[in-house]
């Protein structure tokens, strides 16, 4: 086992990902729902207690695998509320670092007219901050603010002029979209978000792509185009309990497997020092 870094070319394996989807009932307390869309190996699919809060996941290989829907009146037959999405080789601890946002938003909307999980409530740009404060570029235009990572590997993009809620989905014009492009597919990536995904979740995932903390994986599912891109340390068996300890929600319920992905948790807010604000131009 090692801790690798950065995390966000730490990929997936499939192993890894049905151990987070298996834990994703105990863990929040969802149930899945009979199969639609092809046949039931293919598709995974959950929903929250209220049926607003929908997610599906594809084993079929398609571009966007994770898919996450919500809707404050589940039986309107309607837009949803916002939609998000993510790419087949996210790592799924970045991926469950959104869900268990998710899944404590509509806890907290739960038998009340509280929407906690269907506003956004606060301004995009603030889910830039954590890449701000690890020292990613900037770029500014009038239509969007973008953040580089250092090793210029992963982009960040927000749309200053807000598209419709819904316009052509996530997919094709964003809100906001973070890209992993390392040209190999085992560890490229992108996750999109449409205007009105609550604030929380934005913040969540943000900081968990722009988090330090390694994340663990198995050398023997590292290819070697991996590995040179990634920094490693060998993690003593020992040494695995410690590294399991304060994970999120779904990879606790997940249990200690040999492939399981396990990491510190990534914040659900951001710290409580005035981050640096993203200046402007």
């Amino acid at each position: 086992m090692l801790h690798v870094t950065p995390r966000y070319l730490a990929g997936a394996e499939n192993g890894e990902i049905d151990t987070v989807l298996g834990a994703i009932p105990e863990a929040y307390g969802w149930h899945t729902r009979p199969a639609v869309n092809g046949p039931a190996e293919y598709f995974t699919p959950f929903a929250s207690p209220c049926e607003r809060v929908r997610m599906g996941f594809r084993n079929d290989y398609d571009d966007v695998p994770w898919q996450i829907v919500a809707r404050s009146d589940p039986y309107s037959g309607g837009l949803a509320d916002w939609q998000m999405t993510f790419g087949w080789h996210t790592p799924p601890e970045i991926v469950a670092a959104a869900l268990d946002e998710v899944a404590a938003a509509v806890e907290e909307s739960r038998g009340s007219n509280e929407k906690h999980a269907f506003v956004r409530g606060g301004s995009g740009l603030g889910a830039l901050y954590p890449f701000a404060l690890r020292g990613w570029s900037e770029t500014i235009t009038a239509r969007a603010c973008t953040l580089t990572s250092p090793d210029r590997l992963v982009t960040a993009r927000l749309s200053l002029a807000e598209p419709p809620l819904h316009k052509d989905g996530p997919w094709r014009d964003p809100f906001l979209k973070v890209a992993c492009a390392t040209g190999e597919q085992s560890t490229s990536w992108s996750a999109r978000f449409t205007a009105n995904v609550p604030q929380r979740v934005l913040n969540a995932f943000t900081t968990a792509v722009a988090s330090p903390e390694p994340l663990l994986r198995n050398a023997d599912g590292l290819t070697e185009g991996m590995k040179a891109q990634l920094t490693t340390v060998p993690v003593a068996a020992a040494g695995r309990a410690e590294a399991a300890t304060g994970t999120s929600p779904a990879l606790i319920a997940a249990g200690e497997v040999p492939r399981t992905v396990l990491s510190t948790p990534p914040p659900t807010t951001l710290n409580t020092a005035a981050p640096r604000p993203v200046p402007h131009r």
